[in-house]
């Protein structure tokens, strides 16, 4: 299958090309990249000018589309979003016009808003941030441009993605970090509830919406499994021998947040998560030890 990638050569975007090698890739990015897979071809430009790439993806003629791209994160300002916002969108709409069979698009469980407890892809959410209200809206407008089409519209909605390659002001990686001073981790609230998936298994589900056929819609990508933040830190400490550290940390607020329903994408697919949430740890941190940490 020929498909278009988007964000490659981000964090989720590198563990997720060694699975596609048996496809053909084109990657767009802004990056000076040397792509060493030989499946895969890269050009350079910024999605927000599409005179940049439009042409190459038109020769390329791509069967399947996975864009993970959303420049400029952390920064979820209202500009920020705007100009991610018109150029997904118009990438949605070339991609339509050239009968791209599949187009798969991450967005994100902040989708659900104030929602708390297990959520599933049919809840209805509210209170939803700015980011948030701006993938619902590319989300209702991917529908929309594939609607008349032959074209599988997936959705993907990413939980808490953690790994090597997260940025480094993440709770993992800020937690080891101050570990590795000898420091408590700074934590506002130890007893907030949330998915944590590794970024191996995250790749792996967009591996398996966009590969299984008939697959088209929402769907949840998280553990399904609802775990405290303290539990994450506590999990760091003791892997690096540090559990007299982390305990010193105080929780500040009640134990809220919520956690995938992966039922969908299993039934759908087959996919469920491989790593257990000590096993990812353990393997990130194994990766910093070797590597460091690098966002």
């Amino acid at each position: 299958m020929r498909i278009l990638v988007t964000g490659g050569s981000g964090f989720i975007g590198k563990h997720l090309l060694p699975l596609l090698k048996h496809h053909q890739l084109l990657l767009i990015g802004r990056r000076d990249l040397r792509v060493r897979q030989p499946n895969v071809a890269y050009v350079q430009g910024d999605l927000a000018e599409a005179a940049q790439w439009k042409e190459a993806v038109r020769r390329f003629s791509p069967q399947a589309c996975i864009h993970l791209a959303w420049t400029g994160l952390p920064d979820y300002s209202l500009p920020r979003c705007l100009e991610n916002f018109d150029s997904s969108a118009r990438l949605i709409e070339l991609l339509s016009d050239m009968e791209c069979q599949k187009i798969f698009v991450a967005g994100t469980c902040w989708e659900y808003g104030g929602l708390q407890g297990q959520v599933g892809e049919t809840d209805a959410p509210h209170t939803m941030n700015l980011f948030a209200s701006f993938k619902t809206a590319l989300r209702l407008v991917g529908e929309s441009l594939t609607a008349s089409r032959a074209v599988s519209f997936i959705w993907g909605r990413l939980f808490f993605v953690y790994g090597p390659g997260q940025r480094e002001t993440s709770l993992i990686p800020s937690c080891y970090k101050a570990l590795k001073k000898s420091q408590a981790p700074k934590v506002n609230n130890l007893n907030a509830v949330n998915d944590f998936i590794h970024v191996s298994d995250a790749a792996r589900a967009i591996q398996a919406l966009i590969e299984s056929p008939g697959v088209s819609g929402v769907f949840n990508i998280g553990s399904g499994t609802p775990t405290k933040v303290g539990e994450v830190c506590q999990l760091v400490s003791k892997c690096l021998g540090r559990a007299n550290i982390a305990s010193e940390t105080v929780a500040l607020s009640d134990g809220r947040g919520m956690w995938a329903d992966v039922s969908l994408i299993r039934a759908k697919t087959g996919w469920t998560p491989r790593l257990s949430l000590r096993a990812g740890i353990e393997q990130t941190l194994g990766s910093w030890e070797e590597h460091g940490v690098r966002s």
